[in-house]
């Protein structure tokens, strides 16, 4: 509701028969809904965006100066911004021409024209101490004055995310690295995103980079309309350490969570999952620094991940992504295991080797004694 009057305040019906000052003190958007889709720009206007809807498929909108000029998709000043999509045109003047303007094209009579003059990004500001794989919640809103304006209309084919570029470049470094992506804003009521389309974008952003100083940036662009939000900021390691302990014969065993001094150790609460080598997924809670895991009764890989929630000394509450972690559990050894001596394959071959050469030896002493005593008796029987 508060969306549908903000528009309704915003929008200036006209009748077919007038035109109208288009981005007056008095208002922030106005839309052309009358015959050939003419406006007029006041003299006050340093800078304009046109929000044209097209039937769909349809050419884009060629658009006539005041003094009868024609400005094209494909051929205009470097001073226009100009994208179009399937059915839309989306265009910049900086410093306009004021006067009657025309847009002639197959443009739609439910949405026509729209012009708005200064977006503003707004974003929420970020902590002076950030951690290395920080989980953050941020919002966003695209604003023009004190009017928050509908993000699922003017949000359309542009994209709102944030990255992080390093401020300690390598001087001697042939090229600049690029910016690193970690989120993108929605308002899809999807996530973080409490209520769909109402104009307030949210963004996950998972701080899965290398601890240094990073300029955090939040652009909206789409080559023509474009704003930008920077803040430096400085990442900290992460300031948490996860250790499991070997299961003993019982198969009882436990994470230990070692906290650096910024962090309240008694703060802390673990969630995440534990996969056994038989892939059961078993959920895991805990709290303090030291969670009870389920009994590891089978010998094999354990995998486990989850976030852990926590408050910094500054009292302010973190939330940390904790990578996979994968843990090799052996089979326990019993005591006859113990005492019976396992010889390596290297002495079970050279035993067998031994064995075998003495049946050799040995039957060539048969065969060899057999022969001497088949002669003696040859000789026994020859006549003196």
């Amino acid at each position: 509701m508060a969306q549908l009057i903000s528009r309704s305040l915003l929008t200036v019906s006209l009748s077919l028969s007038l035109l109208f000052t288009a981005l007056s003190s008095q208002a922030s958007e106005q839309s052309a809904r009358w015959l050939s889709n003419t406006f007029r720009i006041d003299p006050s206007i340093s800078s304009l965006t046109l929000l044209i809807e097209r039937t769909p498929n349809s050419a884009p909108v060629v658009l006539i100066r005041p003094d009868g000029s024609k400005y094209y998709q494909h051929e205009h000043p470097d001073h226009i911004g100009w994208v179009s999509t399937h059915d839309r045109d989306v265009i910049t003047l900086w410093q306009p021409e004021p006067g009657p303007w025309q847009a002639t094209g197959k443009v739609t009579p439910k949405r026509a024209i729209t012009l708005v003059s200064e977006f503003e990004l707004a974003l929420s500001p970020l902590a002076e101490r950030l951690y290395q794989q920080e989980v953050l919640k941020l919002g966003a809103e695209l604003r023009h004055g004190t009017t928050r304006l509908d993000a699922n209309y003017y949000l359309q084919d542009l994209t709102l995310q944030a990255q992080l570029i390093n401020l300690r470049i390598d001087p001697d470094a042939q090229f600049a690295p690029a910016p690193v992506v970690v989120g993108e804003f929605k308002d899809d009521g999807v996530g973080l995103d409490a209520i769909p389309n109402d104009g307030k974008l949210t963004a996950q952003v998972i701080l899965d980079i290398l601890p240094g100083e990073y300029l955090f940036q939040t652009e909206i662009s789409n080559q023509v309309l474009a704003r930008t939000k920077e803040q430096q900021v400085m990442i900290y390691p992460m300031p948490l350490k996860l250790s499991f302990a070997k299961p003993d014969e019982q198969g009882q065993w436990h994470i230990t969570v070692t906290a650096d001094q910024g962090i309240i150790p008694s703060s802390l609460v673990i969630t995440g999952e534990l996969v056994t080598p038989s892939q059961q997924r078993i959920p895991i809670t805990g709290t303090g620094t030291h969670i009870s895991l389920p009994d590891a009764l089978e010998p094999g890989n354990y995998s486990w991940q989850g976030r852990a929630f926590a408050t910094n000394k500054s009292d302010r509450e973190i939330q940390l992504e904790l990578v996979e972690q994968v843990i090799r559990v052996s089979p326990a050894v019993t005591a006859s295991e113990e005492l019976i001596p396992v010889k390596d394959s290297n002495t079970l071959t050279y035993s067998i080797a031994g064995v075998i050469l003495l049946l050799v030896l040995a039957l060539i002493g048969c065969i060899l004694r057999n022969r001497a005593v088949k002669k003696r008796l040859n000789s026994d029987k020859t006549p003196s």
